[in-house]
């Protein structure tokens, strides 16, 4: 028997040291050379939207309160009706518990879903303009890059400036409003 290794596993190591990888390395992992030209370049994308962005504050202001409102009516329900076992003024302020719940509720998906609207009408606006650049990109480009490595990089910064716009800048607009309240 012999000792040498198969055709096929001697191509797939061939291949990863040429993309400068060996088994189970991920490849280089770039960030922004600057990060403030990028997000003033991202503002662009979405400045046509400054009404709706305020309205998403106010929208987050709006949930921020009544979040902040439900622990102290679950108190004051404990503290005022439970403990001292009154039942008469108990419903009403069940009833404006359950109200605030749902508003609650309603303004933070009310508030998601404007931003996952602006988001995804800016990225796609973002996507017409990178596909417009690349169209007037030379062909040494296109032999310096392989497809799926553009691809691959076009695809995961997309859908990162998607999850950071449409999620998480709304999460710590949240976090820092309801930290700042307490």
């Amino acid at each position: 028997m012999s000792n040498q290794t198969p055709p096929a596993r001697s191509n797939m190591q061939t291949i990863r040291a040429a993309m400068g990888r060996g088994p189970m390395q991920p490849g280089r992992i770039e960030k922004a050379g600057n990060p403030n030209r990028a997000l003033s370049r991202l503002v662009q994308y979405l400045s046509p939207y400054t009404f709706t962005l305020a309205l998403v504050l106010v929208f987050v202001l709006v949930y921020i309160s009544l979040g902040l409102l439900e622990p102290y009516l679950i108190g004051r329900a404990i503290d005022q009706y439970i403990s001292a076992k009154k039942l008469d003024g108990l419903q009403s302020l069940a009833l404006l518990l359950l109200a605030a719940y749902l508003f609650d509720n309603a303004f933070q998906a009310a508030s998601s879903w404007l931003m996952a609207r602006i988001s995804q009408d800016a990225l796609r606006r973002l996507r017409r303009d990178l596909f417009e650049h690349l169209q007037k990109l030379t062909v040494a480009f296109f032999d310096q890059h392989t497809a799926g490595e553009l691809m691959s990089r076009l695809t995961n910064d997309i859908d990162a400036i998607n999850q950071a716009v449409s999620q998480n800048v709304v999460s710590l607009v949240a976090s820092v409003l309801s930290s700042w309240a307490l």
